[in-house]
């Protein structure tokens, strides 16, 4: 199925991108969701079992920035190409390869992480999503709106994200958001499914992430008349961090032969052209000292 409209988003990073190389995906036109949380605070490698790099990534991740109040996106496939997040199992039914976008949320939906972990503070140091700010789930809202907009991924959601493990604050109700859930759907709904879900939605997979995320409260912000449904402006620190901070590929080696890569930040292509001119500057010097001695010697 050919991919229709733009397939990069704004302002996400393209240094981590998988899909064109070993790991590329299908085509296809999405139009459901799901969401996942990765139950770390960095920036995760997916590599398998092999050690291989990218090779169970989503199609995005979300980091969040939280001293800026902003969610940093790292895109690893286009929009319209199937992502490897999800388990697949021979036989079943297509999970990554159903139309579905795969967006990963740094942190976790572990209760017994709400307020703190490994010596961390929930709201400062990683997201509870669960629990998450305003201003992180208004971050996700924008990419959600953008692909309502740029993809008609409809401005829906399951009714039912259970909490994932034990939570202390509700003693006595354990929702079993993980392995056989109650909210997971079975092959005909996914197959009709629209809209977005999460990892505990999915047949065939038995995580429980991104738990008792407010997610209606996502698609909720998506639809706000406050923004009319177009995409944010970015002020000057946002815009500064976008262009000049946001893709830090390692700039090109001055000693060694470059090609030009897709991926670099300004910064990096700043450095190969002063890397040429510098050199340029040589060769004319060069070329200047041989006219004065052909002169001379006429």
């Amino acid at each position: 199925m050919a991919r229709s409209g733009p397939q990069k988003i704004p302002g996400a990073s393209q240094a981590y991108f998988y899909g064109a190389g070993r790991f590329s995906g299908s085509d296809m036109e999405v139009n459901c969701g799901v969401v996942h949380t990765t139950e770390g605070r960095s920036l995760p490698t997916y590599a398998d079992s092999q050690g291989r790099p990218g090779a169970m990534a989503p199609t995005v991740t979300g980091l969040p920035d939280i001293p800026a109040r902003r969610i940093r996106w790292y895109q690893h496939y286009d929009v319209d190409e199937s992502a490897r997040a999800l388990a697949n199992k021979v036989g079943g039914v297509e999970t990554n390869q159903a139309n579905a976008f795969q967006m990963e949320l740094v942190g976790t939906c572990d209760a017994t992480k709400a307020s703190t972990w490994a010596g961390k503070r929930a709201g400062v140091d990683y997201i509870y999503w669960p629990d998450a700010p305003e201003w992180a789930l208004a971050e996700v809202a924008w990419l959600v709106r953008w692909l309502n907009t740029h993809h008609a991924v409809p401005l829906t959601c399951v009714k039912d994200w259970l909490a994932y493990g034990v939570d202390s604050r509700r003693p006595g109700v354990t929702p079993a958001s993980y392995g056989a859930s109650p909210a997971r759907m079975s092959h005909a709904q996914w197959r009709a499914f629209t809209g977005w879900c999460g990892h505990q939605h999915v047949p065939e997979n038995d995580h429980g992430d991104p738990g008792s995320m407010d997610f209606a409260r996502v698609i909720a912000l998506a639809k706000s008349p406050a923004t009319g449904g177009k995409e944010k402006d970015m002020d000057k620190t946002q815009l500064y961090a976008a262009v000049w901070e946001q893709d830090k590929v390692p700039a090109p080696d001055s000693s060694s032969t470059k090609t030009t890569n897709p991926h670099w930040a300004p910064q990096s292509f700043l450095r190969e052209i002063y890397d040429a001119l510098t050199g340029l500057r040589g060769d004319v010097a060069k070329l200047r000292a041989e006219v004065r001695d052909l002169k001379k010697g006429a």
